[in-house]
Parts: structure tokens; C-alpha cells; sequence
């Protein structure tokens, strides 16, 4: 246990002494006690990944390190086979197979897997070995580190337009589900990092532009496109409408973020199906398909009535409702399996909340704050359209929406007057 309290002891120190860990508004002892919060659900994601899933072949938590290990162990015949895999150079070759022989997830099981690429997180483990000496804990500890850092940047993004807030604090570092699947060795910590990069970059660029936000959203762009390419494309018409609104000064927002919208399934179905240059329904429907073999092959515990879709246009627009209601909804608060789904069906109640709460206690939005709130709405829909679309499992679905969860859930709660909700409590409870 040195080397993981070690590597605590170092990260602790850097979050301490590094200008960019300081949060305006907040000690600097609160980053900390967020890392520490973080170390603690890496505890509860072992033991849940320890009593659930007895294969390790077949555990995310495991696999992916396993395979790591079993890679790194070139470097006993030849260090220059090694950083060939490690940086992808020409290593696809039958010479490699018997190296790739020894792992179960680094040759894509699926034909469209390239929706959740495996080797950038098994490189990731590979890296970390070079300090690790094997200790899972050590890699654990690398994991929340960076998905901190991810958060940190996606907080930074949200005071562009808030400034300091303790309710934004609160939604983006501290929502059960994001703490507790970013805090393992899994893709969700790189890819918080890579969306953290990503929008801070992007919106650093509008309000001080310089070569290291450019480097900053490159690198988001870069990762986001490896690791979880649905991501990318969730965020491309969101990113374009605030582009558009922002140079033309456009007064309404939600009509450009419309046309966008709207613009992009007319040209995606015309390259589709007009030319068959761009297969997205097919990709998307293939994605499904896959996603159900592999549920019915591993038997999934909490698998959706949903069955496979062919790639039509029509198809999508029928199943658009019942995708959205999914991704949104489950795991139900009235039908939850065990204390696993328990929070995330409290959470996926809690958005119906805000959005009640939105409907009775509006608070105007101005200026660039609203151009912002359409971001990250249509961002946050478009995302979960293709999460409900393309997963038919709840598990898959908790975990492949961590993403909009500081988008979605602090942009309605920053578009509710609070100050009126406790003035309506207040009279009430005077009377």
C-alpha cells in the first residue's frame, strides 16, 4: 500500500501548490476533499466489480488492466515490439499476433466497435505500469486525478458564464454516478478529461484566444474521436450553432440551434442514402445490433425490452420518443433492481424535478448565458438520443450518460429562480 498512498501524497501536493487546481470562491482544501471523496467511490466501484462480476475476462475494471499487464510483459523479449504497440506503430501485423494472443480486449470483438475503442484506456494502463509496479490501487489513483482534472475544466468552462457558484460546484463534482464511474480505470475518467479539454478549450478560445486553449480543444477533439467517437458527434451541432450565434450576434439562439439540428439530419440522411458516403443510420443500427448480441451473450441483468433496428430514416424517427424516454428515465424510481441502480433512478428523478421546477420558476436568461443554455441542451439531447438509441442495457446507460450530467442537469438548475422557490416556502410557512 506504499505506492498508491505515495502517489495520493503527490497529486494532494499538486492540487495544493498548482495555480490551475484554484477555484475562485472556494479553499483550496475542497479540490482535495473531492479527490479524497473520489478515492473513496474507487473503493465502492472495486467491491461492486469484485462481488458482480467474479470473471475478470469480462469485468471493465479488471479487463482493461489485465490486458495492460499482459502487454507490458513485451518488454521482457523486446522494448522496441513495446513502444511499437504502446504508440500504435505498425503493429497490426501477423509478426504481433501472439502478443494480442494473450489479451481478450484489444481486437475489437464487434464490427462497430470503433463506437468505444478499448486500446487508448489499455495504453493508458500501459503507461502507468512504468509506476505502478502492477498495484491496481496506483492506477486508481491516476484515474481520478484525471477525470479531477476533466471536472475541474468543465467547472472552469461553467464560471465563464456563472462565475462563482456553489450549486455548479455541487452538480458537476459531486453527482453520485459521475464520482463513482470516473474513479475507476475505465473510459469515463479519460473521456471526462478529453470533454473537460474539449469545451474549456472551445469557449477559452471565444474569450481570450491563444495557441494553448487551440492545443487544449485539440486535444479534446483528438481523444473524444478515439475513445468515444459518439461524443464528437453528439457536440458537433451544438458547437456549430454557438459559433454561428456568436460571430452573426444573433438574438435567437433556440431557432439557429433548430436549423442546425434539423439541417444536419437533412444532409446525414441525403449522404446516407442519396450517396452512401456517410452510413450513419447503419453505423447507429449496427451499433444496436451489437449491443444486443453482446447483452444476450453475457446475459445481462438489465436488459431493455427493445429489439434491433433497421437503418432507415423512418426507423430512427419512430424510435426517437421511446430512445429519449430510456436514456432519460431509467432506471425507473418505482422499478429499480438493487442498491446499484437505486441512485441513478434517484438521479434520473431528479432531472423531471428541475424540469418541474423549471416549468413553475423560470429565471430569465440573458446574452451569452443563453446562447450557453442552448449549448448544452442541445448537446445533452442529442447525446442521450444516441444513447437511447443505440444501448439496451440500464448499466450501459447510466454509464454512457455521465457526460451530460454537468451539462443537462446544472444549465436547468442555473435556469431556476431559487430566490423565488424560498420566498414561496417562506410565505408558505408564515402562514
Amino acid at each position: 500500500m506504499i505506492l498508491p498512498v505515495l502517489w495520493t501524497i503527490c497529486f494532494l501536493f499538486i492540487i495544493w501548490k498548482l495555480p490551475f487546481f484554484e477555484v475562485k470562491g472556494f479553499p483550496r482544501w475542497s479540490l482535495m476533499l473531492v479527490f479524497g471523496v473520489k478515492l473513496l467511490s474507487s473503493c465502492v466501484l472495486h467491491y461492486m466489480y469484485t462481488r458482480y462480476y467474479p470473471d475478470r475476462a469480462t469485468a471493465d475494471i479488471f479487463k482493461y488492466f489485465d490486458d495492460a499487464v499482459g502487454l507490458f510483459a513485451v518488454t521482457d523479449q523486446s522494448w522496441s515490439d513495446f513502444f511499437r504497440i504502446l504508440f500504435g506503430i505498425n503493429c497490426d501485423v501477423p509478426e504481433f499476433q501472439p502478443y494480442f494472443d494473450n489479451t481478450n480486449h484489444w481486437t475489437r470483438m464487434y464490427e462497430y466497435a470503433p463506437f468505444l475503442d478499448n486500446r487508448f484506456i489499455i495504453r493508458t494502463n500501459m503507461i502507468i505500469l512504468f509506476v505502478s509496479a502492477g498495484n491496481m490501487a496506483v492506477h486508481y489513483v491516476f484515474a481520478n486525478f484525471i477525470s479531477l482534472v476533466g471536472f475541474l475544466l468543465i467547472y472552469k468552462t461553467f464560471e465563464m458564464f456563472y462565475g462563482k457558484n456553489t450549486v455548479v460546484f455541487i452538480l458537476i463534482f459531486l453527482m453520485p454516478s459521475s464520482l463513482l464511474w470516473t474513479s475507476g480505470i475505465l473510459k469515463e475518467c479519460l473521456t471526462t478529461f478529453a470533454l473537460g479539454a474539449f469545451v474549456y478549450g472551445f469557449f477559452s478560445l471565444f474569450h481570450k484566444p491563444s495557441v494553448s486553449y487551440g492545443i487544449l480543444f485539440g486535444i479534446g477533439i483528438l481523444m473524444l474521436l478515439v475513445l468515444k467517437f459518439f461524443i464528437f458527434v453528439a457536440l458537433f451541432p451544438a458547437i456549430t450553432a454557438f459559433t454561428i450565434i456568436k460571430f452573426f450576434n444573433l438574438k435567437q439562439p433556440v431557432s439557429c440551434y433548430g436549423l442546425i439540428l434539423l439541417g444536419g439530419v437533412l444532409l446525414v440522411g441525403i449522404m446516407d442514402f442519396g450517396f452512401h458516403a456517410m452510413p450513419f443510420f447503419e453505423s447507429f443500427a449496427g451499433k444496436r445490433g451489437d449491443s444486443i448480441n453482446g447483452a444476450i451473450i453475457n446475459e445481462a441483468r438489465s436488459m431493455l425490452p427493445i429489439e434491433k433496428i433497421q437503418s432507415t430514416p423512418w426507423n430512427f424517427i419512430v424510435e426517437t420518443p421511446s430512445a429519449l424516454w430510456h436514456s432519460l428515465a431509467v432506471p425507473y424510481l418505482w422499478k429499480w433492481n438493487g442498491m446499484v441502480q437505486f441512485v441513478p433512478a434517484l438521479e434520473s428523478a431528479l432531472f423531471f424535478v428541475l424540469c418541474g421546477l423549471l416549468c413553475f420558476f423560470p429565471q430569465k436568461i440573458n446574452g451569452q448565458n443563453r446562447n450557453f443554455f442552448w449549448f448544452c441542451i442541445c448537446f445533452s439531447f442529442v447525446l442521450l438520443w444516441e444513447i437511447g438509441i443505440s444501448t439496451p442495457v440500464i448499466g450501459g446507460i447510466v454509464r454512457y450518460k455521465i457526460p451530460i450530467f454537468p451539462f443537462l442537469y446544472t444549465t436547468l438548475a442555473m435556469a431556476i429562480d431559487w430566490k423565488k422557490i424560498v420566498a414561496k416556502l417562506s410565505f408558505a410557512k408564515a402562514r
